[in-house]
């Protein structure tokens, strides 16, 4: 039932949307060839100002709680004999047109003097041209207009400049200039390559209207390449309640929690900024910034012994990653800090989100496994030019992620690995 009312004050938004947006702004008979401010990003066809920016919000709003819910914007949901089934919502795509002539009677035998589908006696009665197929000249003939809701009358019945033939042709309504009530013209939807009748082309939980405002790519779900989505970042919260504090569409970000085993002494605050700062050093471009902004919080003790004995890392994984990070488990890293049973000082996954570091080592060694550990989260198989022939999880040419670790030396991230990661994104 709540699914069915907030469908139903969704569609009342789009309607009252499409409502103003579908008003027309220039008289078509005065050849007009100039769609109304279909250029400027800041303008919608609401207008200018603070309260149609509030009515995009609120609609942008609504889809994002919906997709948290688990329902949609295109679906209402009905009920029959107790089962819910999914009916897409109708849009402004022009149909094809009818199979038979209708006159102003509902016959369907009555005489069709120009074959336009549209009876004689029903083209008397709407004034369209009884030997005339196409009145307004429009390239759409007055039956089939008839039968999509355009005016057979005027060749534009938007009034966006662009004639109605023309808008079915290229897919966009002509009966709206804004078919999808996002806040931006249809003309500037194909421009920018978005969906005119899809008010979030992308699926990421904004607008495209407010993509453009914010600066990130309406037609790519995650602009920046962290494998988080921008209408997550932009809220700072996921649909599932996992909370992204800090987080920007279009800088990287990695969200890290770090855990101690039973006994194990934790570090201090100085030592996670030092982590962050090792990031943020990085020579990765980035739309706003250069560097990759990691975000380290400290989760607390396990409430049991741990020790890594090198070859048990996954049964860790599978026993503490979902357990200790809950709704975060698929967005966080998950650093665990304990004993170790091996000569080594680190193992972490190869594009994954789950490492594990040595207790009983320096605080300049834990730092350094730990920037190591999740370079090797987020970068995977490195393809980069100095690549260990051998071993191509690992760096022959300097670096961060070198095969032994010396920690003082090689804190840097050579420029190759940066090339890589803008261009691929961050793993897995």
């Amino acid at each position: 039932m709540r699914r069915v009312l907030a469908l139903a004050v969704l569609g009342i938004v789009i309607v009252a949307g499409v409502g103003a947006l579908g008003a027309k702004t220039v008289d078509a008979r005065d050849h007009v060839t100039t769609p109304p401010d279909s250029s400027t990003d800041e303008t919608t066809p609401l207008g200018d100002g603070a309260q149609s920016d509030a009515l995009l919000d609120k609609l942008d709003e609504f889809v994002f709680a919906s997709q948290s819910n688990g329902s949609g914007p295109g679906v209402a949901s009905e009920t029959n004999g107790g089962a819910a089934t999914e009916t897409p919502a109708e849009t402004d795509s022009p149909g094809p047109p009818p199979d038979v002539p209708a006159d102003a009677n509902g016959s369907s035998d009555a005489p069709d003097a120009d074959d336009d589908g549209l009876s004689n006696a029903k083209e008397r009665d709407i004034g369209t041209g009884l030997f005339d197929a196409d009145s307004d000249g429009d390239g759409l003939e007055d039956g089939r207009e008839w039968s999509i809701g355009t005016d057979p009358l005027d060749p534009d019945t938007d009034g966006d400049g662009v004639s109605d033939g023309k808008e079915v042709r290229r897919g966009t309504s002509p009966r709206s200039i804004d078919a999808d009530a996002d806040g931006l013209t249809d003309e500037r939807e194909l421009d920018l390559g978005t969906d005119p009748f899809e008010h979030d082309t992308d699926g990421d939980g904004l607008g495209d209207w407010r993509e453009v405002k914010l600066g990130t790519d309406p037609a790519d779900p995650d602009t920046d390449g962290d494998r988080l989505l921008d209408g997550w970042e932009h809220r700072q919260v996921t649909t599932d309640g996992a909370a992204l504090p800090g987080s920007d569409p279009l800088a990287m970000d990695v969200y890290v929690q770090v855990d101690y085993a039973g006994g194990v002494e934790t570090q201090s605050e100085e030592f996670y900024h030092r982590v962050e700062a090792a990031f943020a050093e990085m020579p990765v471009q980035r739309t706003n910034q250069t560097g990759i902004d990691v975000h380290l919080r400290e989760g607390g003790h396990i409430n049991e012994t741990v020790v890594y004995t090198g070859d048990n890392f996954w049964s860790l994984k599978g026993e503490l990653y979902r357990d200790r990070l809950g709704p975060r488990a698929g967005l966080y890293h998950h650093v665990v800090v304990t004993d170790f049973a091996t000569d080594e000082v680190g193992y972490g996954e190869v594009g994954g989100r789950f490492s594990v570091v040595d207790a009983g080592a320096t605080e300049g060694t834990k730092r350094h496994v730990i920037v190591h550990e999740l370079l090797h989260n987020v970068v995977g198989r490195i393809d980069a030019p100095g690549a260990c022939e051998s071993d191509p999880h690992h760096y022959c040419d300097g670096g961060w992620l070198t095969p032994r670790i010396t920690p003082g030396e090689n804190e840097y991230l050579p420029e190759p690995i940066g090339a890589e990661i803008e261009r691929q994104g961050l793993q897995p």
